[in-house]
């Protein structure tokens, strides 16, 4: 019996047995460096914020000169539509600007109602060239910027 009381006993908890602290010369110091660097200025860290900000600057900038300079040619760029007759023809720019129209004696002579659905026609046809010629020059700005499928876009 005294052995089974002996082992119910609360015994005190045993402290852990630690090392004597290090003198403060010896001590290492801890940096973290994760997320803005720590100062160091690229190191190869994909989190580097300064790094990160200049390649967004730098592609913004790239982005702004190519869509400027696509929207200058487009805009640069002419599509003639027709009727089916070839009667009336529409110029019309890449931006979908119309430039002008040109209608044929034959057309006038037909009367006011049949020119104006020659006229739309043509329209039309202008229209439906200029935004494939836009889609196309819309589809290669998103090959030079790198985009994966610009399919996926809708272009």
């Amino acid at each position: 019996m005294a052995l089974a009381a002996r082992s119910l006993r609360a015994r005190p908890a045993a402290r852990p047995r630690c090392a004597a602290p290090l003198p403060r010369a010896r001590r290492a110091r801890l940096q973290v460096n994760a997320l803005f660097g720590g100062g160091q200025g690229g190191g190869g860290n994909p989190f580097d914020m300064k790094n990160l900000m200049e390649s967004v600057k730098k592609a913004q900038a790239l982005v702004q000169t190519e869509t400027a300079r696509v929207q200058s040619e487009l805009a640069a760029t002419e599509f003639e539509g027709y009727d089916e007759e070839e009667t009336v023809r529409v110029t019309m720019s890449g931006n979908q600007e119309p430039r002008g129209v040109e209608i044929t004696q034959a057309a006038m002579d037909l009367g006011a109602e049949e020119c104006s659905k020659r006229t739309t026609d043509a329209m039309r046809d202008a229209h439906r060239k200029s935004v494939a010629g836009m889609k196309e020059k819309m589809r290669d700005l998103a090959k030079n910027l790198g985009i994966p499928n610009p399919g996926a876009l809708n272009m």
